[in-house]
């Protein structure tokens, strides 16, 4: 036998294949008839899933990231005690459906729920529906997102829903970029707008008490299909702008650097007044002990000066004696 056939070949592995139960069809995951031309991706997956998969990961631009992200951390850091879910499954019932749907919004903004770090779905059964929910579209999603997602948020009792289109290619064709609905189960209202005072335009979230609108266009004067939009939250209770992450991430470090310098001020504050203390209790040691000297030094004086009377009397005795004696001779 050669050295060449004497090395050892593990057998090649077969693919897995799970059976399929008798009677049911097979699980379609893709449709083609759903693709989207242009899409990264060959076909979209349904929505909503039925069945319903562990997974779905579709393709997205640096742009769409951006808002979600963006939006994300603004709105962990306006409200930090919700449920704020960034690509989180959101799992509800539809009628005559024995399984739940899921979908998966871009963010989602949950006021009355408290915040969970390791919540890996958002069951609207369970906790109730969002109350705010934002879409990002993007050119694999974005009928998705204005079709059949839009209808069922509407049905499940999602209080707002933001869309923006992150390219500005005016999908909706409704001339915006940035817009929304208040819905109710039975309509679906424009969100109003306003000024604000940077001079943009802004969609008015009346369930978060903030304003979102479009920042900037890079490059504003290039063609349209290298324009990416970039939209920012602002909260009139303060009159700015909630930060980007990076800007929430300095300022958090400058805020615990101020607190790290405050804590040191402090602490050398505090020894100072220790010092202090103990300087105040040794003088007052030192007084005291000066004191007693004093009395000690005063009460050898009343020693001296009765001791000097008792001689002045006993050399007055002595003499009244000697007189006597002188006066007997």
């Amino acid at each position: 036998m050669s050295e060449a056939s004497s090395e050892f070949r593990p057998p090649r592995a077969l693919p897995f294949r799970r059976p399929r139960a008798a009677g049911r069809r097979p699980t379609a995951y893709l449709d083609r008839r759903d693709a989207v031309a242009g899409s990264p991706v060959d076909a979209e997956p349904r929505y909503p899933l039925d069945p319903p998969l562990p997974d779905v990961r579709i393709p997205v631009k640096e742009p769409h990231a951006a808002a979600t992200a963006y939006s994300r951390a603004a709105l962990r850091h306006r409200f930090p005690g919700a449920q704020v879910g960034d690509d989180l499954h959101m799992l509800f019932s539809e009628p005559g459906k024995p399984a739940q749907s899921r979908l998966s919004p871009d963010v989602l903004v949950a006021l009355r729920v408290p915040r969970r770090g390791t919540r890996a779905d958002y069951d609207a059964d369970e906790l109730g529906p969002p109350d705010f929910i934002l879409e990002a579209l993007s050119a694999s999603t974005w009928r998705h997102d204005l079709g059949r997602k839009l209808d069922c948020y509407q049905q499940i009792g999602v209080r707002e829903c933001l869309l923006f289109d992150v390219t500005g290619e005016d999908r909706a064709r409704n001339g915006k970029a940035l817009w929304g609905y208040a819905l109710t189960p039975q309509r679906r209202e424009p969100l109003e707008e306003s000024m604000l005072p940077n001079g943009e335009r802004g969609v008015v979230s009346a369930v978060l008490g903030l304003v979102a609108y479009v920042a900037e266009r890079t490059p504003p004067s290039g063609p349209r299909e290298t324009w990416e939009l970039t939209m920012r939250w602002h909260d009139p209770a303060t009159g700015a702008d909630i930060p980007e992450y990076d800007e929430l991430h300095t300022e958090a470090e400058a805020q615990r650097t101020r607190a790290d310098a405050a804590q040191h001020e402090a602490q050398v504050a505090k020894h100072e007044a220790q010092a202090a203390k103990h300087e105040t209790q040794a003088a007052k040691h030192e007084a005291q002990a000066a004191k007693r000297e004093t009395q000690v030094a005063q009460h050898q004086a009343q020693a001296a000066q009765h001791e000097a009377q008792a001689a002045k009397r006993r050399i007055a005795d002595l003499e009244e004696r000697l007189r006597q004696l002188g006066g007997g001779n």
